[in-house]
């Protein structure tokens, strides 16, 4: 508990330090786009409550297929409901199934070009598509919102200490830049994207649209389905895997760009699965992303909804306060969740 504490307190330490007003990098439009958007983002108080929510949804912890710590109201699934597991590392050993929520990554949204809230800074990256990423579709007179991210490797647990001694963390502790979309001209063009996926092809006609329907209505009770893989419940359809998003509010526009840029980097590869039988014994390559494998919570701006958010799940329920202008101008950090089964020894 003590090591738990003291790592807890060295990591807020360094987010307060570092993730706070910073350097800004990039063009001074950008820049200065970028600073004021994130003005409340050195906030000690907002930071430790982020950490704090953080670290709560974890929860709940099986063992064993058995719920050993509460949830505190947030939701999970049985993964593995056999009490034992036998891995090769290198040759075949017993242990216990352990499953929890594992805090592995901060997705920043933004729609300022190389704005990075999470450490209020704007990247010196030359932008792929031009400057301006609001568009207006002219032809049919609809606003199209378009957003740029950055995926940002957060492995909080392994920070803390927490799960080292069972086998299910790695000592990794270092935060680093995945993927900025910005130099990806996949990310910039619908077209150009159907290189890595050409199944959009298949569910862009109404019946497979309608099927959404239904997971919206499970995403708003627990968790999206995973065999509809193409609908992300009340926020819109997966693809195109792309910067733009229609028909859905700010914040669920922000969310639905995470989850897209989740299956995206599960699509070639540079994200894995972490669930199931296969997953027991480590990571396995999951091209089509199992939308439940992942919640999500947005921890900039502050929000008072404090619990994790299954992917597709409606805004009415979470959002509020998300979109004030005073509060947000398009700019949201969003730190994912992975389900995660492992076999402790």
């Amino acid at each position: 508990m003590k090591k738990l504490l003291t790592n807890a307190f060295l990591t807020i330490f360094f987010s307060v330090t570092l993730f706070g007003d910073g350097g800004q990098a990039g063009t001074p439009a950008a820049s200065a786009a970028c600073k004021a958007a994130t003005k409340g983002s050195s906030s000690a108080t907002q930071i430790l409550t982020n950490t704090y929510s953080s670290v709560l949804n974890i929860l709940p912890i099986r063992i064993g297929g058995v719920q050993t710590v509460p949830g505190m109201g947030t939701e999970d699934y049985v993964n593995y409901p056999i009490s034992y597991c036998v891995c090769p590392k290198p040759w075949p050993m017993p242990g216990v199934p352990l499953e929890y929520w594992q805090p592995n990554s901060i997705i920043d949204v933004s729609n300022i070009p190389n704005c990075i809230p999470t450490f209020g800074m704007s990247m010196p990256i030359a932008v792929v598509a031009g400057s301006s990423f609001q568009e207006i579709n002219k032809s049919n007179t609809q606003n199209k919102e378009s957003y740029q991210i950055t995926y940002i490797k957060y492995p909080l647990l392994s920070i803390f200490g927490m799960f080292a001694d069972s086998m299910c963390q790695t000592s990794d502790t270092s935060i680093d830049f995945g993927y900025f979309s910005t130099i990806d001209p996949l990310w910039q063009n619908d077209m150009w994207s159907i290189l890595v996926n050409p199944d959009a092809f298949l569910f862009a006609n109404p019946i497979a649209q309608f099927a959404c329907i239904a997971d919206a209505l499970t995403s708003m009770f627990g968790f999206s389905l995973d065999p509809l893989y193409w609908c992300f419940g009340s926020w819109n359809q997966t693809f195109p895997l792309t910067k733009a998003t229609t028909g859905v509010t700010s914040p669920e526009s922000a969310m639905a760009i995470a989850a897209r840029t989740l299956f995206k980097l599960h699509r070639q590869f540079m994200l894995m699965g972490s669930i199931g039988p296969t997953g027991i014994c480590g990571s396995y390559p999951m091209p089509i992303m199992a939308k439940s494998q992942y919640n999500m919570y947005p921890i900039y701006p502050l929000m008072t909804w404090p619990y994790r958010i299954p992917i597709g799940r409606t805004g009415f329920i979470w959002s509020a306060g998300q979109d004030a202008p005073v509060v947000n101008s398009h700019v949201w950090s969003i730190i994912t969740y992975k389900k995660r089964t492992c076999c402790a020894f």
